[in-house]
């Protein structure tokens, strides 16, 4: 099979016509999607069940043993020396072997390609590649990028929310990456939207859950047409950006509520590669509508999403919060080995707070319910060790 590239991908494109485009009428977009159904109808059935499966969020884990990881690092090792062209693996590897050899480092890549070497090797030669493109051959070569690496246009583009992290994980633990494309006035440079994306990912996968669990993104259309927010070639690179950061791509849900926009979430859809197409699933319909059809698939749309809107505007305040929190953690751990962690509440933790979003999160309505139905045993327990006893039993 012919390695997934951007280049592929507009090759793919050309077949129905879109020169450097994607598709702008009905009639593309149908040649797209009758050529998406027959791929789809080519897929065994075992295919068609893991999909499904893994688009819901049923998902079977690698069984990470000990002898699996340090038999997979040795041959990861060996196709990396099969590689021959690698010059930005070379500098980082001659700067901070530690890092580049590091098992929780190279663990990143493996867990994204489901411990197949072959693929992790390539990737890592592709992630040192695009990173030093990106963000320049000095010390952010061998450590993760942060804020104060991006310059003001990035950050700019950082805190329109454009590509943002929703704030709770999926109902089977998995990251939600989100792309609110009409939130750009103009359309950025092809790099700055790059960098953003990679800051983004790699936030996300510094969890150790979402590198097993994987990551589902939301690519959400509501309001302006698209061609006054993205280019082709900005997709291009976003593409590219994608293939090189260790993440795994569960699901992909496309969402938008203009007829118009249909050549283009086709495109798109078409676009991607062959992991991102299978296991694509597209919502057309009024806002009520597509929240509805993503909580059907077990994303949390809570009051406060940021993708509802209120009086016309999509909110920021996680997003903005987010960003808060990780400047201070990169402050913090500047000059260490350490490297900030993305907190992702599961359904049933617990959170700190005095606000509306706290009291009414999943974990702590359940912890609440907890300590009612025991209020009574524990104010009738003869000493402090039985109400330890009970007080245990809630955690």
């Amino acid at each position: 099979m012919e390695e997934e590239t951007a280049e592929v991908s507009v090759r793919r494109l050309e077949q129905v016509g879109c020169q450097q485009r994607l598709p702008e009428t009905d009639e593309e977009a149908a040649k797209v999607e009758e050529l998406m159904a027959e791929e789809l109808s080519n897929l065994s059935m075992s295919e068609q069940d893991v999909v499904s499966f893994e688009v819901h969020g049923i998902v079977a884990e690698v069984e990470e043993t000990p002898e699996l990881i340090a038999q997979s690092l040795i041959e990861m090792e060996a196709e990396l020396q099969k590689i021959k062209k690698k010059p930005a693996y070379e500098i980082a590897l001659k700067m901070n072997p530690n890092y580049v050899t590091g098992q929780s480092f190279r663990l990143q890549f493996l867990r994204c390609e489901a411990f197949n070497c072959k693929n992790a090797a390539r990737r890592l030669v592709l992630h040192f590649q695009q990173k030093e493109d990106l963000f320049g051959s000095g010390d952010v070569l061998v450590r993760d990028v942060r804020l104060s690496d991006m310059d003001s246009t990035d950050v700019e583009a950082m805190e329109t929310g454009v590509i943002q992290l929703l704030p709770a994980c999926d109902a089977s633990g998995r990251a939600v990456l989100c792309f609110f494309l009409r939130k750009w006035a103009k359309k950025p440079k092809a790099k700055t939207a790059q960098r953003v994306l990679h800051y983004t990912m790699q936030a996300a996968m510094q969890d150790e859950n979402m590198q097993r669990k994987g990551i589902v993104a939301i690519l959400y259309y509501v309001g302006n047409n698209y061609e006054s927010t993205f280019g082709f070639n900005i997709m291009k690179s976003v593409f590219q950006t994608r293939l090189c950061v260790p993440h795994r791509l569960e699901a992909v849900h496309l969402c938008y509520n203009s007829k118009a926009l249909r050549p283009v979430v086709s495109g798109l859809r078409f676009f991607m590669d062959r992991r991102g197409r299978t296991r694509s699933r597209v919502h057309f319909g009024n806002e009520k509508h597509l929240l509805f059809q993503l909580q059907t698939y077990g994303i949390p749309i809570p009051d406060d999403s940021p993708l509802r809107q209120v009086n016309g505007a999509f909110s920021l305040a996680s997003h903005r919060e987010w960003l808060q929190i990780r400047e201070a953690q990169e402050m913090k751990v500047a000059g260490t080995d350490e490297m900030p962690k993305t907190l992702f509440p599961h359904r049933f933790d617990v959170l700190f707070g005095r606000s509306t979003k706290v009291r009414s999160h999943t974990g702590n309505l359940r912890a609440l319910h907890l300590v009612n139905l025991w209020q009574a045993r524990y104010d009738g327990a003869p000493n402090r060790a039985r109400k330890a006893e009970i007080s245990e039993r809630i955690v």
